[in-house]
């Protein structure tokens, strides 16, 4: 699905930006006339344009909220995040603008939520040391099916972003308004290697996330509003790993989803040339890091993929990081999740190829449900970008039909 570059990288993030439509993050026209302003692989200019797209919007929302006009704040708010979190995408994870770029989406963000009738709560998850960040949703009281009427235990949907996402995103990309709208409670936070916790506090990714799932649902299970017997997990993009994996050593889970699957990022990363990748495996740290840079030099994506990799991951040197992908795999662990799955896949996912998805099926021995989104319906992308609301819906009536048959 090509919406405007001829670069995969851009065109990919542009149509990213534009998914959010759906639940009221963007709009394609302001999308549009943004990236008409940047020639294919300009990342100065992708930072420029979208930023100056992001302060023009929020000065729209601050305006609209001064003059007490609640639901245009807030939805102009909404958009100004996403256009604010774009701006950012491709910046240098030392670059001085990437940090206050950052702190404008969450801040646009934060402005949108206080609007809602029923604000989130945000949350300081305790985690060695330390907290995590997130957001507790509730839906107005009385609202939606999924756990009758008041303010009553209610089924919790966790949802846990990847290799690139930040909290604030997944109320776009998950679908929370639907959530809300079903009766379920949502908790969207960050764990190490995204959002706050790597750029405020340094925190870098780590395979092993039922650690980090863990107290996320210690805090829920603290709370009257949630019924502990039906908690679930959504993982988008590299969250497609991090949920399968806290979902096979934390028998609190009662559901899971895989949105999209990621059960081997050393696999993913390898499919397209498994010949090669074992080469380089054997190869001297010199030459795989020579002809990495070699890469990066060549093509934006190569270029984001390398320097966002060292960031997440806390390597340095793409030696090193082939070392540790291969740490990020489900095989031998998929086999002891218990709860429900439902795996979801992209016809037309470059990042995950569809072949994985069969793979890891075949290790899963729990209750499996695999959904294959199609070109022809416009949800082949990586992670349903193309078509949001058909995601969302598969997703929360397999939901509905699972967590009300455990509760």
């Amino acid at each position: 699905m090509r919406v405007h570059f001829s670069g995969r990288a851009f065109d990919y993030q542009t149509l990213r930006a534009m998914a959010y439509t759906t639940f009221g993050g963007a709009e394609p026209g302001e999308v549009l006339t943004t990236v008409e302003r940047i020639d294919d692989g300009d990342t100065e200019a992708w930072h420029a344009e979208w930023r100056r797209t992001a302060a023009r919007v929020e000065r729209l929302a601050s305006e609209a909220r001064r003059d007490g006009r609640t639901r245009s704040a807030r939805a102009a708010f909404y958009r100004a995040h996403t256009y604010y979190r774009t701006a950012e995408f491709f910046l240098a994870a030392d670059d001085p603008r990437r940090r206050p770029t950052y702190e404008r989406a969450r801040g646009a963000f934060r402005s949108g939520v206080e609007l809602l009738d029923r604000p989130p709560e945000v949350v300081d998850i305790p985690y060695e040391g330390t907290t995590l960040p997130g957001y507790f949703f509730r839906p107005e009281a009385g609202d939606g099916s999924a756990g009758g009427g008041g303010d009553e235990p209610r089924p919790t949907i966790v949802c846990l972003g990847g290799f690139d996402s930040v909290a604030e995103e997944l109320y776009f990309l998950c679908g929370v308004p639907e959530a809300l709208e079903r009766g379920y409670n949502v908790l969207c936070f960050e764990g190490p290697g995204q959002g706050a916790p790597l750029r405020h506090d340094g925190l870098t990714a780590r395979p092993d996330w039922e650690h980090v799932v863990g107290p996320a649902i210690d805090v829920l299970e603290g709370r009257e509003a949630v019924d502990s017997d039906r908690i679930g997990l959504i993982g988008v993009s590299f969250g497609g790993y991090y949920a399968p994996r806290a979902a096979a050593f934390d028998d609190r889970v009662a559901a899971c989803i895989a949105f999209d699957h990621m059960h081997d990022l050393w696999g993913a990363s390898a499919y397209e040339n498994p010949r090669l990748a074992r080469l380089m495996l054997h190869a001297p740290d010199a030459l795989v890091n020579g002809l990495a840079t070699l890469g990066t030099r060549f093509s934006v994506e190569a270029r984001w993929l390398m320097e966002n990799s060292r960031w997440v991951f806390g390597v340095d040197s793409a030696a090193a990081l082939q070392r540790t992908l291969r740490r990020y795999s489900l095989s031998g662990v998929a086999g002891r999740i218990e709860c429900p799955m439902l795996v979801l896949a992209g016809e037309d996912d470059h990042f995950v190829p569809l072949g994985l998805a069969r793979e890891f099926l075949e290790e899963l021995t729990c209750p499996t449900t695999l959904r294959v989104f199609t070109t022809e319906e416009g949800a082949g992308e990586h992670c349903q970008v193309g078509n949001l609301r058909l995601a969302s819906s598969v997703i929360y009536d397999w939901l509905d039909s699972t967590l009300e048959a455990t509760g």
